[in-house]
């Protein structure tokens, strides 16, 4: 039962970060700029989550070691991911981009495997198989135009992505209340990119009022509860289950794209979520198989 409410944690942080392109296409519409959308992304968040830890009398206290890693795995790792896939966006379409950002599921199983001997069956292999099958035939859409640079910011991110995704569940971090941890990630975010935007001029917050609405649906929606779930689902059922679960993230996208904005339905995109379906229900099968036959070895 628990990893069942593990996987609906990361199922739902999927749909929540699904909802993201929604809210940043309707912020765009009306001239916010990347950098500024995902600076009030990250301020928007500290400020709606500090509150709730206040009331609920949460400790924001951390000890020396985990400090270092919310810092260094946290801090890092989660803020350059957004900035580097943002920054691709300049140079490749955010297809292509999203496709070399989703290698993250992929290296987050490996580096389970390898550093950390996570046990793996054949279900779960298969699903990795399928769902970044399905991702492609999402996003792919034949007109492909590399770019070194952009191309470079797009891997990097899902790099980074993945080392925040298996630090989560492999270091002191682990250990940190789910809101706590957050709100130490939203804060250092938002400052860090602050910094950066400063730097290269590049941060507007004469905005119209829609922008700063949709900033703040990405914040509660997509990153508050977004992170938060796949938080909890990360210490339920491991990193890399999650990863693969996170991968229902582009359907939501793409149904809410075709719900909302119109967009184009083709064969590929139905091929496509049925895929990723696929691989979700082949995962849960996996692991109701695998946890009964640990039930009665017990």
């Amino acid at each position: 039962m628990k990893k069942r409410i593990g996987m609906i944690y990361a199922l739902g942080s999927s749909a929540a970060f699904g909802l993201m392109p929604i809210f940043a296409k309707w912020a765009y519409k009306y001239g916010i700029n990347s950098i500024t959308l995902v600076i009030l992304r990250f301020m928007f968040a500290w400020i709606i989550i500090l509150p709730m830890l206040l009331y609920k009398k949460k400790s924001l206290k951390l000890n020396k070691t985990q400090l270092k890693h919310v810092l260094i795995i946290g801090g890092l790792a989660y803020t350059f991911t957004t900035l580097t896939l943002f920054l691709s966006y300049n140079y490749i379409s955010v297809g292509i981009a999203t496709t070399l950002h989703f290698i993250y599921p992929i290296i987050v199983t490996l580096i389970s495997i390898v550093f950390f001997k996570e046990k793996v069956f054949k279900e779960k292999v298969i699903a990795l198989t399928v769902s970044t099958i399905g991702i492609l035939f999402l996003i792919y859409n034949g007109q492909v135009s590399f770019n070194f640079v952009g191309v470079f910011y797009a891997l990097f991110s899902g790099i980074l992505y993945s080392i925040y995704i298996t630090g989560v569940e492999h270091s002191e971090m682990k250990n940190i209340d789910s809101f706590v941890l957050t709100f130490y990630l939203s804060v250092i975010a938002a400052f860090m990119l602050l910094a950066v935007g400063t730097f290269s001029g590049q941060i507007d917050f004469n905005l119209n009022i829609r922008c700063y609405i949709a900033a703040f649906l990405i914040a509660l929606i997509s990153t508050v509860i977004a992170i938060t779930f796949f938080q909890k689902g990360i210490k339920i059922i491991g990193s890399s289950n999650a990863s693969i679960l996170s991968t229902f993230e582009p359907i939501v996208s793409f149904i809410l794209g075709v719900i909302i904005y119109k967009e184009a339905v083709s064969f590929k995109i139905i091929v496509g979520c049925l895929l990723i379906f696929a691989s979700v229900l082949l995962l849960t099968k996996g692991y109701s198989k695998h946890s009964s036959q640990m039930e009665h070895k017990k």
